[in-house]
């Protein structure tokens, strides 16, 4: 086919709702605002366009990074208008400024050091009045201030600016700049923007509501953890090294994903039973139980105390294994072989050689018990693979005081 030929079949493509003449390589009709992309497809037929904006969606709902999601709502939003640049603005907390967050193009690096003032310019008006605004020629519009051009030296000649709202809030605004194709912004990449900006800062709503939820949620494990240590002098941190070791453990064992973070909390609460368990401290600040079946029944009580929490749910089972052992001489339901979990054999191994610790075993004799009850007390496999990580830390200063 030669070039005229191709440049007249370019022409002759039409809107299918409107039939008005669609530009080359045109998403939405610059007559109706209708998207153009049953016409414009890969070689395999696949919509562009569409698939583009179907990944985005998915992407927004799934995402809780607020940097990765604006960075992506930004970027999305220039590649599909066809711009040549987008900026993301969003409130800060005293609600008198939008500071950029996210600014793409050549120049984008160098304005997001900078504040607009609510009702400064086309952006801090946009953000006042929660009004759209589109100015296909800046050059003509007076609400345009050429501040953070001079500053960037990047070439403002068309934008597109929304607000983003969730829930009746400002967010932040959106904008695009310069569009590519010479006829400027029209209605339908008005109507995509403010749909794009909607969803965007429904995400962006919900993922901080989420990173609170994470905030409150660790605080309220470290709080717990304070409790539970707070009980016994020789418990100060024992806790977080138990957590640490057990992950550390856990991945040479080739756990992952939700089972590695079932492990890892269950660590961490591992003793949360005995801030239901009555007891008393010596002189020495050392915690003495009112009876040997109040320390045998902790670990039960504390896999209770935490099987309702959803996130917890598969720590609660770990948490009642932490004192089994291998030949079945644990507590507190005499367990062995396969009835007890790996997870559970890392927590118990683990712990079992924090105790040693704290009644003042070397870590010469810690490692010598390992040795002498792996197929015992202790899980064979596991046992020789925390004999190694400890023979590791022996000789590294930096991981033994870790």
């Amino acid at each position: 086919m030669g070039e005229a030929e191709k440049i007249q079949k370019a022409a002759d493509v039409s809107c299918a709702h409107c039939h008005g003449a669609l530009p080359p390589a045109a998403h939405f009709c610059p007559q109706c605002g209708s998207p153009a992309d049953d016409h414009w497809r890969q070689p395999d037929g696949h919509l562009t366009f569409v698939h583009g904006l179907l990944s985005l969606a998915r992407g927004l709902s799934s995402t809780q990074d607020v940097d990765a999601l604006l960075k992506r709502i930004g970027q999305s939003s220039e590649q599909m208008l066809l711009c040549e640049a987008s900026s993301i603005m969003l409130l800060d907390d005293e609600k008198e400024h939008l500071y950029f967050k996210v600014a793409t193009g050549e120049k984008g690096g160098i304005v997001t050091r900078y504040k607009v003032k609510l009702g400064e310019g086309i952006a801090g008006r946009v953000a006042q009045t929660r009004e759209s605004i589109v100015v296909n020629d800046v050059s003509k519009d007076e609400r345009f201030g050429a501040k953070y051009d001079h500053i960037s030296g990047f070439k403002t000649r068309s934008l597109l600016c929304v607000p983003m709202i969730a829930g009746g809030e400002l967010v932040g605004v959106l904008e695009v700049l310069n569009k590519k194709n010479p006829d400027g912004f029209n209605e339908g990449d008005l109507s995509f923007l403010e749909s794009l900006a909607g969803l965007g800062a429904v995400a962006i709503g919900n993922a901080r509501v989420m990173g609170g939820f994470r905030n409150f949620y660790s605080n309220t494990i470290e709080i717990l953890i304070s409790a539970i240590e707070s009980r016994d002098l020789r418990m100060a941190g024992h806790c977080f090294r138990v957590a640490q070791r057990a992950s550390s453990l856990g991945r040479r064992l080739g756990l992952e994903g939700q089972a590695l973070k079932d492990l890892y909390y269950a660590a961490l609460l591992h003793d949360i039973g005995f801030l239901k368990v009555a007891g008393s401290w010596n002189a020495s600040r050392v915690l003495i139980m009112e009876s040997p079946h109040m320390e045998q029944t902790h670990a039960l009580i504390g896999a209770e105390m935490v099987s309702g929490i959803s996130i917890l749910k598969g720590a609660s089972g770990l948490i009642a294994l932490h004192h089994e052992n291998y030949d079945g001489s644990g507590f507190p339901r005499g367990l062995k072989g396969d009835e007890i979990s790996i997870g559970g054999y890392i927590l118990s191994t683990i712990e079992s050689c924090e105790e040693m610790r704290m009644q003042g075993y070397s870590e010469e004799q810690v490692l010598g018990a390992l040795k002498s009850q792996a197929g015992q007390k202790f899980h064979p496999e596991v046992a020789a693979a925390y004999y190694d990580v400890l023979q590791q830390e022996s000789q590294s200063p930096s991981l033994k005081n870790a």
